[in-house]
C-alpha cells in the first residue's frame, strides 16, 4: 500500500512537472521592440496586420515573422495591450493618434527604402476610389488639386487633436456648400479607422450622420469624413456617409451601392484593376506600433 502511495505520489509530480513544461513551451517570449530601428530588428517577432490590406504584404517582408492577421484595428490594439502580439502594421498618423492615447504604446518608423522596407509610392498614397469609368473621378481630382500639403499635414493634425477630446472650430481644409443640384455622394467608409474615420454619438467637431441602416444617432467624423464634405460641398452635392466593413469597399462601389470609397485606401495596382482612382488626397509612412 505504501508502495502503491509513493508511486501515486510521483505520477501525480511527473504529471504537474509535464503541464508545466507544456505552458512554458507554449507561451512565446515577448520580443523587445524598444530598440528596433529596421525591418531586419523585427524577425521572429508576433507581428500583426489587418488582412486585406497593404499592410498585409509589408508584415509579409519581415523575416520569420510571426502572429495573424486581424479584421480590425481596434481587435489588433486589444491583442498589443494583452500581450497576445508584439505590434501591428499601422499608418504614422494612426500611431499618433492610439499613442497619445495609451502612454504605455510607441511606434517604429518603416520609413521606405530607409529601413530595408519597400513600397511604391501608390502603397503609401491614399486616394477616393470609384466605380470603373465614373466621371466623378475627373470632377474629385479638379477639387483635390487645390489642396496644398500644408493644408493636408494641418488637417491631420486638428483630426487628431479632435479624436483627443480639443473642440475644433474650423479646419485646414473646409469649404462652404455650393447651391445643391447635383445629387447625392454617397460615400463608404469602416468608420472604425482613427484618425482617418471614426464613429462617435454627437454632430460635434463637424461630424456627420451616418446613414446606414441600424445607425440612428451615430456620426462619422475624421479625416476621411473632412475630406468627404469638402468634395461634396465643392460639387455642390449632398454628402451620405455609410459604415461599411474594410472587404465589403471595393465590391460596394462596383455594384453601385456607393459612389465612393474615402477610407484611407491606398491606390495599389492590385485594387486599381477593380476600381478608378483620384489623386491622393494624404500620404503617409507605415509603422509598427508596439507595447513599451
Amino acid at each position: 500500500m505504501k508502495l502503491q502511495r509513493t508511486f501515486a505520489a510521483l505520477s501525480a509530480a511527473v504529471l504537474l512537472a509535464g503541464a508545466a513544461l507544456l505552458s512554458a513551451c507554449s507561451q512565446t517570449s515577448k520580443v523587445d521592440l524598444s530598440a528596433a530601428k529596421t525591418i531586419a530588428d523585427l524577425k521572429g517577432a508576433k507581428i500583426s496586420a489587418q488582412s486585406g490590406t497593404f499592410h498585409e504584404n509589408a508584415r509579409q517582408q519581415i523575416e520569420d515573422v510571426q502572429g495573424s492577421l486581424y479584421e480590425d484595428f481596434d481587435s489588433m490594439l486589444i491583442a498589443l495591450k494583452s500581450g497576445a502580439i508584439d505590434g501591428y502594421i499601422a499608418e504614422e498618423p494612426t500611431a499618433l493618434d492610439v499613442c497619445g492615447k495609451n502612454q504605455d504604446l510607441a511606434y517604429i518608423p518603416l520609413k521606405n527604402n530607409d529601413t530595408g522596407f519597400t513600397a511604391t509610392d501608390a502603397d503609401t498614397a491614399i486616394a477616393v476610389g470609384c466605380k470603373k469609368g465614373s466621371e466623378l473621378v475627373e470632377r474629385m481630382n479638379g477639387v483635390l488639386s487645390g489642396i496644398t500639403d500644408e493644408q493636408k499635414s494641418a488637417l491631420m493634425e486638428q483630426i487628431i487633436a479632435a479624436n483627443n477630446g480639443e473642440s475644433i472650430t474650423s479646419y485646414a481644409v473646409s469649404n462652404e456648400p455650393t447651391e445643391e443640384g447635383s445629387g447625392t455622394l454617397k460615400v463608404a467608409m469602416e468608420c472604425a479607422y482613427a484618425p482617418y474615420n471614426w464613429t462617435q454619438q454627437t454632430d460635434a467637431n463637424g461630424a456627420v450622420a451616418i446613414s446606414s441602416e441600424g445607425s440612428a444617432g451615430l456620426y462619422a467624423n475624421g479625416y476621411d469624413v473632412q475630406i468627404a464634405k469638402y468634395i461634396a460641398n465643392a460639387l455642390g452635392m449632398k454628402l451620405e456617409i455609410y459604415a461599411e466593413k474594410w472587404e465589403s469597399l471595393v465590391s460596394g462601389v462596383q455594384a453601385g451601392t456607393y459612389d465612393a470609397i474615402i477610407a484611407g485606401m491606398s491606390p495599389t495596382s492590385e485594387r486599381a484593376e477593380q476600381i478608378d482612382f483620384t489623386i491622393p488626397y494624404y500620404v503617409s509612412n507605415l509603422v509598427v506600433i508596439y507595447k513599451k
